[in-house]
């Protein structure tokens, strides 16, 4: 399996959707600017698009097939709607980029089956972002257990 991070220089990083959660991933990159350089964005709203192309001073790309002929990013960041996950992912497999997708990775069980069988034939990394620890409902609950105020959960 190939390294995803390179010990010897930056990772070239692509962010595709560039609406609400891709905010995240720009802040996590900006986090990590010492080992990220985000090199390409892509939207098909130029408002979007335009806006993350001049706040990262990456390319930009209105469309996923022209960043992944043009760009050299090699990792993607899938922030576009659920069900375009599997057909974007499998598209950056198929061009040999590892992905970070959000959840979920696909809305139907086989579709996700498909991206994975995909990355493994292209020996490529697939990631997929289920992060809830922050979710207030799911740190309601946290704070609740401990309280027995369910009763005993074993």
């Amino acid at each position: 399996m190939v390294p995803i991070i390179p010990a010897d220089r930056r990772l070239k990083l692509a962010i595709v959707g560039c609406g609400r959660i891709a905010r995240r991933h720009f802040e996590a990159a900006e986090h990590h600017a010492d080992r990220i350089d985000v090199t390409a964005v892509c939207d098909p709203d130029p408002i979007a698009r335009e806006r993350a192309a001049d706040a990262t001073a990456a390319s930009a790309f209105e469309d996923l097939g022209d960043l992944l002929k043009r760009s050299d990013a090699e990792l993607i960041a899938l922030c576009t709607p659920s069900g375009l996950h599997p057909s974007e992912a499998i598209r950056c497999a198929e061009a040999g980029r590892h992905v970070v997708t959000e959840k979920p990775m696909a809305t139907h069980w086989q579709d996700g089956k498909r991206m994975v069988e995909a990355f493994d034939k292209a020996d490529r990394r697939l990631f997929v972002v289920k992060q809830n620890r922050l979710n207030p409902t799911l740190q309601l609950l946290q704070q609740t257990i401990p309280k027995t105020s369910f009763g005993r959960i074993d």
